[in-house]
């Protein structure tokens, strides 16, 4: 799949209020405000799109020239194996950026994939034109190009942190240090989680059986409790 933007069925209507809000609150529209966002758009040859639940935003094997920023819903980014087997890399909800690595790399195949977990919206934007000054001049290009090195940079992140808990020795341990940073992140004992429990199981490479198991003797140990996808550490 390419992303066609000369495709005009593809493409939504205009940006609406919440488009605008989502937008602002990326890391890559950081210091951004409104007007200077509507100005922006032409330059980076910006379009909407609508996607269904279980819709591919983007598949294994594409080759992309833009990022997308989410606007609405939430997905994920996955990788498959040779065999099959589905590894969640990380979720992606409202402000979120992805495929900037690969736009980045003129030429690169995609090797993830982003599915749509419900009806969701993206803002598609030309990054060869983020990466150079717009013909407007705008004196907001630049900051545009810092914001993108920060997206970058917390991507790296990202990856960093998801590798420190398939790193650990046991499965109870990869799930206490995913729940504790999570804790850490929302500044909370109790917070959600952006998974169901295969996706958890998949995001730690984990067999589900196993996962739920584990789960389940860490919350008679009072250790944690949960409901669904919402949890809460206990202090022992």
């Amino acid at each position: 799949m390419k992303w066609d933007f000369d495709n005009s069925k593809k493409v939504a209507n205009e940006l609406n209020d919440s488009d605008y809000e989502a937008a602002q609150k990326s890391v890559l529209f950081a210091g951004i405000n409104r007007a200077e966002l509507t100005s922006m758009l032409p330059c980076l040859n910006g379009q909407k799109r609508n996607f269904a639940k279980d819709d591919w935003i983007v598949r294994t094997g594409d080759k992309i020239s833009s990022v997308g920023l989410l606007l609405s819903g939430s997905a994920h980014i996955e990788r498959y194996d040779y065999w099959g087997n589905r590894h969640i890399v990380t979720a992606v909800f409202p402000g979120d950026i992805f495929g900037e690595s690969y736009a980045a790399s003129p030429g690169s195949i995609v090797n993830v994939s982003v599915l749509a977990d419900e009806n969701l919206s993206v803002l598609f934007l030309n990054l060869s034109k983020t990466l150079q000054m717009c013909s407007s001049s705008c004196p907001f290009h630049a900051r545009l190009i810092e914001n993108l090195v920060c997206v970058l940079a917390r991507r790296n992140l990202i990856l960093n942190e998801k590798l420190t808990y398939v790193t650990q020795h046991t499965l109870r341990d990869k799930i206490l240090s995913y729940l504790s940073a999570e804790s850490i992140r929302q500044h909370s004992s109790y917070f959600d989680i952006p998974f169901d429990r295969q996706q958890l199981a998949d995001y730690l490479n984990a067999e589900r059986s196993a996962l739920s198991g584990e789960l389940s003797r860490l919350k008679k140990e009072g250790i944690i409790d949960y409901q669904k996808n919402h949890f809460f550490l206990k202090n022992q």
